[in-house]
């Protein structure tokens, strides 16, 4: 299903609560994903993500709220 997401700009949620955004999908296989953020290039294991978002429109006032 990630596979859908490939070149595209989208947010990633860790299981840990952590995220990252503003960065593509470039590449995967069946255990890790690399992401690439303005500022770096990230291999992440696919165990560790909770949730994908594909960033369809920017929200320039937007407040994230959220319980880990």
């Amino acid at each position: 299903m990630l596979k859908e997401f490939l070149n595209q700009k989208v947010t990633i949620l860790f299981i840990d609560g952590g995220s990252i955004a503003n960065g593509t999908l470039i590449e995967m296989d069946e255990r890790f994903v690399k992401y690439q953020s303005p500022h770096s290039i990230n291999i992440i294991p696919i165990t560790s993500i909770k949730t994908v978002s594909l960033q369809t429109e920017e929200k320039p006032h937007a407040t994230v709220r959220g319980f880990v």
